[in-house]
């Protein structure tokens, strides 16, 4: 899928993290909204689990994740490899894992997708297992705060955040007469 990059956009945003609250969407799991960029199904965000916390739900990606650990360590259920502070991680659409942490852990990544849904959860480690819930881009605009830097449908911007409006620049000029 495109990402649409000739519909340049003008609006750049430097979004003050650790201003945000985190917003608890499982026990002990928590989710910050940084950026959503709804034409392109795009979520960035902070994530973190208490140490030991009961399990993030056993869920399918619907779509691709990347993250880096900033903090502590995590594991998946499914597999015996631990993923560390300063460790990169890709997660393919249609991966499926249950993830845990017995020391607790912070991660901040990307979420993008070709629709709206992003995690498929389900009932159990099993992805035969009923579904009980989805994690849609929707939710993500459910639980921004003020802060978070919101491209919507129809183009406009929201947010809160240190924001440069460079439309009308030689800059834009420039890239819209490379790509347009």
């Amino acid at each position: 899928m495109p990402l649409g990059l000739s519909n340049m956009e003008s609006v750049t945003a430097d979004i003050q993290e650790q201003e945000m609250e985190w917003v608890e969407v499982s026990p002990g799991s928590y989710f910050k909204a940084l950026t959503i960029h709804v034409p392109t199904n795009t979520v960035a965000y902070a994530f973190k689990m208490d140490k030991g916390a009961p399990d993030f739900p056993s869920h399918f990606h619907i779509c691709r994740a990347m993250s880096f650990t900033v903090e502590g360590e995590f594991g998946y259920r499914e597999g015996e490899n631990m993923v560390q502070q300063g460790m990169f991680s890709y997660e393919a659409t249609g991966s499926f894992h249950t993830p845990y942490s017995v020391s607790g852990f912070q991660s901040r990544g990307i979420f993008e997708s070709d629709s709206n849904v992003l995690l498929e959860n389900h009932e159990g480690p099993d992805p035969a297992s009923d579904v009980i819930s989805q994690l849609t881009v929707q939710d993500f605009i459910d639980i921004a705060g003020p802060l978070t830097h919101i491209v919507h449908a129809d183009g406009t911007v929201s947010g809160d955040s240190f924001k440069y409006d460079f439309s009308g620049s030689l800059a834009a000029d420039l890239f819209k007469s490379r790509v347009g």
